[in-house]
């Protein structure tokens, strides 16, 4: 549904996209992650038909992003990371401005107008000034707007951003919502718990570059199916060198983290591996105090990706 090859963008001599490629599959819930400066607003903008590309090429749903920017317009939803909002019209008012811009009207209109009211629970405030919502209404009613005309693929960067718990909860359940209706997203974000709840994928995007993990991934699987490679604890009595020395030297696995009586390995293989690698420990002289599975974060996933020292 999104297909982006080799793009890049340049400011005033400076890259915010170097050869960045992306492909998102229809329905997907696809998630968007990389530092300050990344790239990660330039390329909403790019494909939101917002800024030109320099070179390279996107299609969406088949279309040119540079070339077909009226019918992309037309499939797409984008919301940017600080939306505008018209404080001194009612709600209805700010939905219906937005519908005569979307090209709805009569009968089309009004029910657009009501499911957007009914999507974004905003229709006991129809009435009310826009002024008078709070932070986290105002942001479900920039969404409902933005969903006004159906559009197929929706483009949300930092939708999340200055929400409450709350808010970000109720958020999160109704993307996930419009992904059951065969909505495609393409979501940046830095708030990490909240895209490892939602999403299928989760693109790494660095000073305009695919950045990859350790193994190269440039995309982190979290709802397919994946390879066996399974993360542990361990905690040991005493010094953990030993034990770090044990897991490097062992044929599938590698220390992810460590510190003093404890580290954390990743262990790529059958169930065999995982059972070599503690008998070994063992008849190293190391004294397990537990030794136990657990999955490897994103948050953690991305800090490893973007520690001190890379992209």
């Amino acid at each position: 549904m999104i297909d982006v090859e080799q793009m890049s963008k340049s400011f005033d001599g400076t890259r915010a996209l170097d050869g960045f490629t992306l492909h998102v599959g229809t329905g997907e819930l696809f998630g968007l992650v990389g530092p300050n400066g990344a790239g990660k607003t330039t390329l909403m903008k790019v494909l939101s038909t917002l800024l030109p590309m320099d070179s390279g090429t996107a299609q969406i749903d088949g279309l040119n992003v540079n070339g077909q920017a009226r019918e992309i317009k037309r499939r797409i939803g984008y919301l940017p990371d600080q939306p505008g909002v018209y404080q001194d019209m009612s709600v209805r008012e700010f939905l219906e401005f937005f519908a005569d811009a979307f090209q709805l009207t009569g009968a089309r209109q009004r029910a657009a107008v009501e499911r957007a009211l009914e999507r974004s629970s905003l229709t006991d405030r129809s009435r009310n000034s826009v002024e008078q919502l709070s932070f986290g209404m105002k942001q479900r009613l920039v969404l409902a707007k933005t969903l006004l005309h159906d559009p197929k693929v929706l483009l949300l960067d930092e939708p999340a951003t200055g929400l409450d718990p709350l808010a970000r909860i109720e958020l999160r359940e109704q993307l996930k919502q419009l992904q059951a209706e065969g909505i495609t997203m393409l979501i940046s974000s830095h708030i990490l718990s909240d895209l490892e709840d939602i999403c299928t994928q989760i693109a790494l995007i660095g000073s305009g570059r695919n950045a990859t993990d350790a193994e190269g991934r440039s995309v982190l699987q979290l709802r397919a199916p994946q390879a066996p490679v399974r993360i542990y604890e361990i905690d040991v009595l005493g010094d953990s060198a030993p034990a770090v020395a044990v897991v490097n030297s062992t044929a599938g696995a590698r220390t992810l983290e460590t510190s003093a009586g404890r580290l954390v390995v990743e262990i790529a293989g059958a169930d065999e591996q995982v059972a070599a690698l503690l008998r070994t420990l063992v008849v190293g002289g190391v004294n397990i105090l537990r030794f136990d599975h657990r999955t490897l974060g994103l948050e953690e996933r991305y800090r490893m990706v973007f520690r001190e020292g890379r992209p």
